[in-house]
């Protein structure tokens, strides 16, 4: 069998084909794998939520737009606010995990104050500065606060604990609240970052 010459026009459609095949071709794999991983990542949402789901939890944790602390919400009063009267609530409603074991980016003692409704880390011998006047008084769950984690859409960071009333206030602000020991409140520790709905 003889030798064929190719012409121009036959070398381009060769050529045309062969490129539009391997187009075809890497378009398809490339499907494939955002298919993949879209599998993968609803399988980790799926996973994760169902994790976040079996933690019990507490909402009705409120932002005082007056001393930044959070308070609970969950009573007729709303508890006493060292900027005066009752606390007054804005924002997010926090659904704060707790009787959890903690782990390195999970602290626990964390707890409600009877008195003040804030809530503020017990984790010390004194407890803290209550805007009632002396020390803060636990009560009910031992919450755990997430820590040092990226914020989403569901999780809110620049939570921090406050050396002179150990109470957890919000640091987002350019002013630092009112705290009962007097001026703002000074941060320290962790950034903890609160989930919410």
């Amino acid at each position: 069998m003889g030798h064929r010459e190719s012409s121009p026009h036959a070398d381009r459609r060769i050529f045309l084909t062969k490129a539009f095949g391997v187009t075809a071709g890497l378009v398809t794999a490339a499907a494939a794998i955002d298919t993949r991983a879209a599998v993968a990542d609803q399988a980790r949402s799926t996973s994760s939520k169902q994790a976040v789901a079996s933690v019990t939890g507490q909402d009705n944790w409120r932002f005082c737009v007056k001393c930044y602390v959070m308070f609970y919400y969950g009573y007729p009063d709303n508890g006493r606010c060292a900027a005066g009267a009752d606390h007054s609530m804005a924002g997010y409603n926090f659904d704060i995990p707790h009787d959890i074991p903690e782990t390195p980016n999970v602290q626990a003692n964390w707890r409600f104050c009877t008195r003040c409704y804030a809530m503020y880390f017990f984790g010390y011998p004194s407890g803290g500065w209550c805007p009632v006047g002396g020390s803060h008084n636990a009560a009910g769950f031992n919450f755990v606060l997430p820590h040092d984690i990226v914020e989403t859409p569901n999780a809110q960071a620049y939570w921090r604990f406050c050396t002179n009333c150990f109470a957890l206030f919000f640091w987002g602000y350019p002013e630092k609240g009112r705290c009962p020991a007097g001026g703002g409140h000074n941060a320290a520790g962790f950034n903890f970052v609160v989930p919410h709905y």
